[in-house]
């Protein structure tokens, strides 16, 4: 039961690729769907094949500048994005390295992403018109290597993720569902249940980002910081607070030269209640809403996820 709050899309989700936005990594987006895996991260999910369902919702009209505050140079802003994601993890029956089990796993999603962007120009000019619309496949997330460790209370697993450019790609449109970029990140997660009732996770993540070919483009590296604490009842239901905290590390290159002349170093927090029910042993759904707030060079706005392990 426990496995079902398990990495809630891992490596499929929301990816926001837009090129021409202003804002921290290109296109303001991220390989890494954020906040997706804030519930039960340390905790490896049974051995053999196990699929999961996700759905996710963005919605942001705010975009901040290096200041914290609305992006001056933008008239008109509005992100909508709904994914549907695939997870299929194999946790090798019998197989043991360094005292933990081993997993593997692949993940895609396909978005549909609506974008509102209006640049603004000096009067009598009017804003310049740079939004659009995309719905088609992302990039493929691959981990061929995971390694989980199971104790009394406390479950930690570690690993490489990647996120490989397979996802739908043009560089001379403004919406895009791939990045054509890689990304390695290595990554330490932790569940700990200190009672019955009690349970508490963190997953701690450091994206390091390729430069995109087309563009000349290299998005800075993410360090990401998603958790959760909650109380599982004595019935099928636990709730209880997720969130995230997001900071890009070091500065966005064009053609080798920091952008906007700051780095345009992104960051955002969120911060939300989540609901789990269990409707048996293999078949629970997870509900979470995480509400952005002190963005940095990046879009501010309301996530809400739908995360399943489904029962076959």
């Amino acid at each position: 039961m426990k496995a079902v709050h398990v990495r809630a899309l891992q490596a499929a989700g929301l990816l926001l690729c837009f090129q021409g936005a202003v804002s921290a990594t290109e296109g303001n987006g991220n390989s890494y769907p954020l906040g997706v895996e804030t519930n039960m991260s340390g905790l490896m999910l049974p051995e053999g094949l196990t699929s999961l369902l996700y759905y996710t919702h963005y919605d942001a009209t705010h975009v901040k500048g290096n200041d914290g505050h609305d992006n001056p140079s933008i008239a008109r802003y509005r992100i909508r994005s709904d994914s549907v994601s695939l997870r299929l993890s194999y946790v090798w029956p019998g197989v043991k390295w360094l005292g933990a089990n081993v997993e593997t796993r692949a993940a895609l999603a396909v978005p549909t992403i609506d974008l509102t962007l209006d640049v603004a120009r000096p009067a009598p000019l009017a804003p310049l018109d740079k939004g659009g619309s995309s719905t088609d496949l992302a990039d493929l997330s691959f981990a061929p290597v995971l390694l989980g460790w199971h104790g009394k209370t406390l479950h930690q697993t570690a690993g490489i993720e990647t996120f490989l450019p397979t996802g739908a790609y043009d560089e001379d449109e403004p919406v895009n569902t791939g990045r054509n970029y890689y990304q390695v990140a290595p990554f330490y997660a932790a569940t700990w249940f200190p009672t019955e009732h009690w349970e508490a996770s963190a997953k701690l993540r450091y994206g390091i980002n390729s430069k995109n070919d087309k563009t000349d483009y290299r998005s800075g590296d993410e360090l990401t910081l998603e958790f959760s604490a909650g109380y599982r009842f004595s019935g099928p239901l636990s709730a209880g607070i997720n969130g995230y905290i997001y900071q890009q590390t070091t500065d966005d290159r064009r053609d080798g030269t920091p952008v906007n002349g700051n780095g345009n170093r992104g960051s955002v927090d969120a911060l939300g209640p989540y609901f789990m029910y269990r409707f048996s042993k293999d078949f629970a759904v997870v509900a979470k809403l995480q509400e952005e707030f002190g963005a940095k060079n990046k879009s501010e706005g309301t996530r809400l996820w739908l995360q399943a392990r489904l029962p076959f």
